[in-house]
């Protein structure tokens, strides 16, 4: 991508240009001129009955009632639709109704070439082997599912033709998960653009953030909610162009946007609160390889920075016990304690631990304890306050691959894998796995737990666990 296509979209993110665009978009297959249309974590107003955003409530992938921990293919089983096409995004949960994306790959547009891109050397021409998708029509859909029947309410296409850039084979256009408040629904394609409407399926605005590359390897950054603001993080290609933005969550203005100085991510960033009876204040934590960056949510003002994760950022981080866990684990093999607070003054790093992380997975953070999982569901247990290592080389009883990330609930952690296998393992310093629910169909997105019942997308079915 060009420096030039790089400036023009941002230019037109600067202007907050929205439009009440019709529900089907077809953006020209250049990209270029679609410009238009931890202490605590925070998060939505949100209750037991919802699961509004990528892992939840808190974005900490953690639920405070009980939920079902036993399932098979026919077991437990209150409903399972089929969703047409594919989509890594996870279903989000508001009362009795699910929200989530998909994509339909369409017929091949002979000689379609997808952008090129700069590599590490700073140079362009990198093309990664993996990347496809770029030369496929490709449409993009939001739905609405009833959460008691597994009805399919409404669906609406959002794009249909030509994307701007490749994905890895792995990945699909329809990776980054839904944000709800209850009265819209917001839905981030990246270049293909944010789409919002409401909970019956009206359109309510777009925004089209121009061409956003990410090295052909697709998108995954969920927007996420503050206040009267939905922030999204677009960090793409080598740094130029990177930026984090605050969009007015009513009309899709411009409301803040910070240029930032890194290269490509995948993570989503998450909201902690800060300080103590004596003065508190929320900061917005992003990921970078290059820096790890704390925000004012409210302006976008940067408050402090710390060094980065080194490897491509695309587990999201967790909190707890006044800290932020950041993660990644591709080049480099990185776990690091930060303090968020912007009162500090010294280090803000509390300690470093450089085994076990995963390279898609994140980590969670439940009681006392971090616990990472690699890709292949080997688990590290780390005190959460020290980093001393509680146990490593926890193994799950069957070799598995891992796109999914970990949730929990009543001392228990759920690991799904990509073969559909969910292992229930128990919380605490000890490492047990309680037993295998398997549903007979691979899984890449990660679970929600909503309304009692266990919610998990797979590759061709939503499944209601009760």
């Amino acid at each position: 991508m060009t420096r030039s296509l790089i400036a023009f979209a941002c230019l037109a993110l600067m202007l907050g240009a929205t439009i009440p665009s019709p529900a089907v978009a077809r953006r020209p297959a250049t990209g270029g001129d679609a410009t238009t249309s931890a202490g605590s974590t925070l998060s939505p107003q949100a209750t037991s009955d919802n699961w509004p955003q990528w892992r939840g409530p808190t974005g900490q992938g953690i639920a405070e009632a009980d939920y079902p921990d036993t399932w098979s293919s026919t077991e437990n089983i209150a409903w399972k639709t089929e969703i047409r096409g594919r989509g890594h995004s996870s279903p989000v949960v508001w009362g009795d109704r699910i929200f989530l994306t998909s994509n339909i790959e369409g017929e091949e547009i002979p000689g379609r070439l997808a952008p090129d891109h700069i590599g590490y050397d700073l140079k362009p021409g990198y093309l990664h082997p993996d990347s496809v998708g770029a030369d496929y029509e490709q449409r993009l859909v939001v739905l609405a599912v009833d959460a008691n029947s597994g009805e399919l309410l409404w669906e609406r296409t959002v794009f249909d033709g030509a994307v701007y850039d490749n994905r890895h084979r792995k990945n699909t256009y329809a990776s980054s998960t839904i944000a709800t408040d209850g009265e819209r629904i917001y839905a981030y394609f990246e270049a293909e653009g944010l789409h919002v409407f409401d909970l019956d399926g009206n359109l309510v605005w777009q925004v089209w953030f121009g061409g956003l590359a990410k090295a052909g390897l697709g998108p995954g950054t969920s927007p996420i909610l503050f206040g009267d603001l939905l922030i999204v993080q677009a960090d793409q290609e080598m740094g130029d162009g990177s930026f984090i933005a605050g969009l007015d969550r009513k009309t899709g203005r411009q409301v803040w946007r910070t240029d930032r100085p890194t290269r490509r991510s995948w993570a989503t960033p998450i909201l902690v609160q800060t300080g103590d009876e004596a003065g508190s204040q929320t900061v917005l934590v992003a990921s970078g390889a290059e820096a790890v960056i704390g925000y004012d949510p409210a302006t976008g003002d940067e408050l402090w920075r710390t060094e980065g994760t080194r490897s491509h950022p695309i587990p999201s981080y967790v909190a707890g016990h006044g800290l932020v866990f950041a993660t990644a684990g591709s080049q480099a093999k990185v776990a690091m304690a930060i303090r968020p607070d912007p009162r500090v003054e010294d280090d803000r790093i509390v300690w470093r631990y450089n085994k076990g992380t995963a390279y898609v997975p994140s980590p969670i953070a439940y009681g006392d304890y971090l616990y990472l999982m690699t890709d292949r569901g080997i688990i590290t247990c780390l005190d959460a306050q020290t980093g001393e290592v509680v146990y490593e080389g926890g193994r799950v009883p069957v070799p598995a691959t891992f796109t999914a990330s970990p949730v929990a609930f009543g001392g228990k952690i759920l690991l799904t894998s990509e073969d559909g296998d969910t292992f229930v393992m128990r919380a605490g310093p000890e490492h047990e796995i309680l037993r295998t629910n398997s549903l007979d169909e691979p899984v890449y997105a990660s679970p929600a737990l909503a309304n009692g019942m266990v919610f998990i997308r797979g590759e061709r079915h939503l499944f209601a666990i009760k």
